[in-house]
Order: structure tokens, then sequence, then C-alpha cells
């Protein structure tokens, strides 16, 4: 029997290759700020899109209430880097990077709060960085706003408990996708070369992450994990 799974952020790069790895064998909820995009990433495969403005959720709960559907599992990838020395963060981009890393997240736990559509929910993951646990020239809001996430993973898994609800974070090395295509454009040559050795396994690929998301939702094989912020780096954390 197929799971229902929701994806927010699934206009990201790294969710069109979640979704491309899930959809074989479970039914898929998108959520997305531009639906006409994300039809042609998926070449108009059959999923559920529901576009949303500014993380809003309350009409996307609407949506799943008025067509009876009850989700098996969440999977959060919204997300904004930014690029900032500590002595030049403007007020409005620390807004942007916490709304769309933090409070979009907070956004999404709301689901949990209507039994009709969560009943069968167990396991909500969403997408960090080895960025919230090591420093880096340039990248504090970024930075601080996935540290912020981790801490909100450990206690919404206190709270969803109760509810058998398992809530988790990966804790994201540098790959060859989404926000690590992104960073490396900010990089010359050497720099790269140096990122990479401190990988000791090297860069990862997006397979890695599928694997550790796909492990993360299998109520079996993680049904005694919650409230982790799982680390998938190649050992860049050592």
């Amino acid at each position: 029997m197929k799971k229902t799974i929701l994806i927010s952020g699934a206009n990201s790069e790294l969710a069109s290759s979640c979704i491309k790895f899930l959809l074989k064998k479970n039914n898929l909820i998108l959520i997305s700020s531009n639906s006409k995009i994300l039809k042609k990433k998926i070449n108009n495969k059959k999923c559920l899109i529901i576009n949303t403005k500014n993380y809003e959720f309350k009409p996307i709960i609407k949506i799943l209430i008025k067509k009876k559907i009850n989700l098996d599992s969440v999977i959060h990838f919204n997300g904004m880097q930014a690029f900032n020395s500590t002595n030049n963060v403007e007020r409005d981009v620390f807004e942007k990077v916490f709304q769309a890393n933090c409070y979009s997240f907070l956004e999404t736990l709301k689901i949990t709060k209507f039994p009709i559509i969560s009943k069968n929910l167990n396991s909500i993951v969403t997408i960090s960085s080895v960025a919230s646990l090591k420093g880096s020239k340039g990248i504090s809001i970024y930075s601080a706003s996935k540290s912020a996430l981790n801490n909100i993973v450990k206690s919404a898994a206190l709270e969803m408990s109760k509810k058998n609800i398992r809530v988790n974070s990966i804790i994201l090395g540098h790959i060859d996708k989404g926000m690590g295509s992104k960073v490396s454009k900010f990089l010359n040559k050497e720099q790269i070369a140096l990122l990479k050795d401190q990988h000791p396994l090297g860069f990862g690929s997006e397979k890695d992450l599928l694997n550790a998301i796909n492990f993360l939702l299998d109520k079996n094989k993680s049904r005694w994990i919650t409230g982790t912020n799982f680390i998938v780096d190649g050992g860049y954390l050592i």
C-alpha cells in the first residue's frame, strides 16, 4: 500500500531529486511557491501540487482536510543561504533567512494539530547543515538559523512524542546539489580543494541524502529515533 508523503520546499534542487526517488512507491503532496516550474521539473507526474506564499500553511491544511488526505510522513526542504560577514548583516536579510530556515518549519508542524490529516503521521524530517555545528566565514546568519532549526527539532520531538510522531533533522555536509552547488559558485579552485580535504570521505552525492531520508521515514528501521540531528557529512565534523 502506498504511503502519502508531504514535501515542502518542493521547488528546491534537493527536493526534485527526492521527488523522483519517492514517486514510484508513494503518493506525494508537493508544496510549492511556483507550480508551473515544478510541473516542468517533474514532467507533469501525478502529484498533488499546492501553491503557497510566505510559507503560510493554513490554506494547505484546508485543502488537505477537504480532500481527506491522511499523511504518513513530512519532508521539509525549505531553506535559504546567505553570504554576509558578521559586521555586515542587514535586518531584512536576517529576517528572510530565519523565516525560510526556521519559521517555515514551525508552520509545517501545524499539520500535527489536525488529527483528520495526521492520525497516521509517524515521521517528520527537515534538512539542516554542518554549518549549524561548525562556524565558517561569511555564513553566520545561515549557520545561526540552521542551529536554531536543530533545537526546534528537539523541542518538537518531545511535544510530538505523545502522538507517536518522530521529528529529526539531517545535518548535511557538502554534496553536489542544492546549497552545496550554490556555495561552490562563491569559491575558487583552491578553496574547493580545501573544502573537499575537510571531508575525509570526499564530497557526498544526492543519493547519500536520499538514503538517510528513506531510513528516517521508515518507521520499522528508525522507530526509536527522534529529536536527533542525524549527521550525514563524510566525516566533516570529526
